[in-house]
Order: C-alpha cells, then sequence, then structure tokens
C-alpha cells in the first residue's frame, strides 16, 4: 500500500535504502489510441520499505535532488530498469517504457554513457526505451544537459517533455530541446470537460504536435469520457487512472498477457488529417507567393512535401488509414491525393521559373478545386465513420473490455 503520509526522511535514510535494494518500479500502462492497444508504460519510482509499506516519490524525490543523491539512485535504478523492459519485451513486444530523470542526472555524462553501454552491448534496444523531463527542469539549466540530451537522441532515445502546459515558455522550450513527445500535464487533462478554455488549449496543443510531427500523451485521464474527448481531438496516447493504475512488475506482465483492448473512435485522426490538408495547400500558395518575392531559389521556409506518400495527410493515408481499406471512399482517395500534389508541383515549378499571373491564377484554381474536392471526400469520410463509430465499438469492444483495469 502506497503510504502518503508526511514524515520527515533524511538522506542517511535514502543511502541506506539503495544500499539495501529497497527502490523498484511500478509501471503505468499507456495505451495507443488509435488502436487501444497497449502500447508501454511509464515507470514510477517507489521505495519499497520493509515492513512493506510503499513510500511515494514526492516524499523523498525531493530531497534526493537537493542533496545531489539523484545521481545514484537513477543510475542504480537504470540497471533494473533494462532487466524489466526486457521481462517486459519478452512477453510482449515492442513496448515503450519511459521513465522520469532530473535535469542535474545530465549534469555530468554518467547516466549517458551507462544508457550508451546498454544499447551498444545490445542489452536494451534503443527503440524500447524513452527519457522523462520536466520543462521547469531544463528551463535555463546548464549547457552540457543539452549535450547530453543530444546524445541520447543520437542513440536513438526519444524524449518526453513532462508536465507540458504547465511552465512558462513550453514553446519556446520544445523549439529549443530535442523532444519527440510532449505529455499533456494531468492538471489541465482533469479541468478538461469543465473549461472551454483548457480545451482550446488542449485541441491546439495537439494540433501543433501534430504539425511538428511530435507524439502527444495525455495523463491524468480518470473517465472514459475524457478518454473520448481527447481521442476525437486526436491525442495519440493516454494514461491514467482510468485505464490503470501503477502496477507492480508482475502484475502489468499479467496485464500485457491479457491482450486486453481500449475503445477506439478514429474520428480525431481523420479530423486531424483534414487541417493537415487545409495546411499542405496554405504552403503551397505561400511558396508561390514566396517565390514571386526572391528570384534567387532559396529553399521555402516550411516548404510543403511534395511526395504524395510523405506528406502528413499521406503519412496517415499509407499508415493509420490503411485500417479503413475496403471502404469506398478511402479507396478513391489515392488518385485524388496524388493528383493534388501533381498540381501543386507543377505550380511552384511554374513560380519559380518566371510564369506569368494569368497562368500562376489558373494552376491556383486547379489546384484549389481539387483541394476542394479532397477535403470534402474527408469530411464525407468522417461522416460515414461517425455513423459507423457505435459498431466499431461494440464489434471489437465488448462492454466487459472496456471498464478500467
Amino acid at each position: 500500500m502506497l503510504n502518503t503520509t508526511q514524515k520527515l526522511i533524511t538522506l542517511e535514510e535514502l543511502v541506506n535504502a539503495l544500499a539495501n535494494d529497497e527502490f523498484l518500479y511500478y509501471y503505468q500502462p499507456k495505451v495507443l489510441m488509435l488502436t487501444g492497444e497497449l502500447c508501454g508504460a511509464e515507470a514510477l519510482i517507489r521505495w519499497k520499505q520493509p515492513d512493506g509499506s510503499l513510500v511515494a516519490p514526492a516524499a523523498f524525490i525531493p530531497l534526493a535532488e537537493s542533496t545531489g543523491f539523484i545521481n545514484e539512485i537513477t543510475l542504480a535504478m537504470f540497471q533494473k530498469l533494462i532487466i524489466d523492459v526486457n521481462i517486459i519485451n519478452d512477453t510482449k513486444n515492442s513496448l515503450t517504457v519511459s521513465f522520469n530523470a532530473s535535469a542535474k542526472d545530465f549534469h555530468n555524462d554518467r547516466l549517458v554513457e551507462a544508457i550508451r553501454h546498454a544499447i551498444e552491448n545490445k542489452i536494451v534496444a534503443a527503440e524500447l526505451l524513452e527519457v522523462e523531463l520536466t520543462e521547469t527542469a531544463i528551463l535555463n539549466d546548464q549547457e552540457n544537459v543539452k549535450q547530453n540530451l543530444n546524445k541520447l537522441q543520437k542513440l536513438g532515445i526519444a524524449l518526453a517533455m513532462d508536465d507540458y502546459g504547465t511552465g512558462f515558455s513550453s514553446i519556446d522550450t520544445l523549439a529549443k530541446w530535442p523532444f519527440s513527445t510532449i505529455k499533456l500535464d494531468q492538471r489541465i487533462v482533469s479541468r478538461l470537460e469543465a473549461s472551454d478554455k483548457e480545451f482550446t488549449i488542449v485541441q491546439a496543443s495537439i494540433q501543433m504536435a501534430h504539425q511538428l510531427e511530435l507524439d502527444i500523451v495525455a495523463e491524468g485521464i480518470e473517465s472514459i469520457m475524457v478518454y473520448h474527448i481527447l481521442q476525437n481531438l486526436g491525442c495519440t496516447e493516454a494514461q491514467g487512472y482510468w485505464i490503470s493504475r501503477p502496477l507492480a512488475l508482475a502484475d502489468f506482465l499479467d496485464l500485457c498477457r491479457s491482450n486486453k483492448l481500449w475503445p477506439v473512435e478514429p474520428i480525431g485522426l481523420i479530423h486531424i488529417a483534414q487541417i493537415d490538408h487545409i495546411q499542405w495547400r496554405k504552403a503551397i500558395i505561400d511558396g508561390v507567393s514566396y517565390l514571386g518575392l526572391r528570384k534567387d531559389n532559396l529553399s521555402i521556409r516550411g516548404a510543403p512535401e511534395l511526395d504524395p506518400t510523405k506528406c502528413r495527410l499521406g503519412r496517415w493515408y499509407y499508415g493509420p488509414g490503411k485500417r479503413f481499406a475496403g471502404l469506398k471512399l478511402y479507396d478513391n482517395f489515392e488518385v485524388f491525393h496524388n493528383r493534388l500534389h501533381q498540381i501543386g508541383a507543377e505550380l511552384l515549378d511554374a513560380a519559380k521559373s518566371g510564369s506569368t499571373k494569368a497562368e500562376l491564377v489558373a494552376l491556383m484554381r486547379q489546384l484549389t478545386e481539387q483541394s476542394i474536392l479532397l477535403l470534402g471526400m474527408l469530411q464525407e469520410f468522417e461522416t460515414e465513420i461517425l455513423s459507423k463509430s457505435e459498431h466499431y465499438a461494440s464489434s471489437r469492444f465488448p462492454k466487459d473490455d472496456i471498464e478500467p483495469g
């Protein structure tokens, strides 16, 4: 049982606890909202005292941080983590486990070297690990912290910004640091239903994450309603008590073996696909305007992707969207999407070659007509999926399977 009572803890107790192997990890599951499948977990440290009681990290991590002993704890726990990660992936393949680290863990390269050693010696695969850092932990921190985080990125370790939306300059931090995932803070998520402002912040954050090609995890989900709202907004992954409380390793392995599924609603991703399409068209028009002002053939800032398989809409179509193969609207989409990209490429080429205004306007009209046609298909597709969403849910997820674990 987790002990939340306030107790004055000393550094000596922490040192003894580490020496006596009293720290362990509990694992809070994460669900991929696209498929409803378990996709990973967050490793959360616990202190199991000799009497069997568990001490929450909030009771001892601040002391470990302030004394610098956090470095010793993190290093020791990383060795435990890689053992657990291998056990987990022996049970269920391709689950990514994230763990929390302090900026102080990167003031020197001890942790980075431990991670490098584990990866290069094939003790653990890089794609199975993710490091979580809060924005406040790294804000205005030392340059060597950033250098070490860049080293992790080069090793293939994903980096997640924890508690996104609570800092003073989250967007600026995203621009400066090599994050691949943002985690919506549970305080924002918990107010999602009650506050229009919080809803708009979450919606904008999800759209921004898609544009930056970042994964976005919502933590602190405590009801099926909030889960569905986030799913319909296009959120990538879900975590929270409604899905599952943090579990001891043995219990987490049981969950892995159960192959449990959570509800799936694809509407959010189709909505994001529409937004991606509109932004792609705007990027083409902006590119034409830019090339009209510049004659030196410099690259366009935010240049649109001309390969229809690589734009954000194309990656949706050839990736997650494949689950709709066989539906007429989905199957017809490819030809129209490819034609849109062909017109876009012709328009940019015409702008580069100095075509007349009349020629550019004619191509813009073609682009707009094709864009309207494609957007209409996406909207019709959204309506069709909405009309069948209850069917999809009931056919894949019996009621007993969608209740929180």
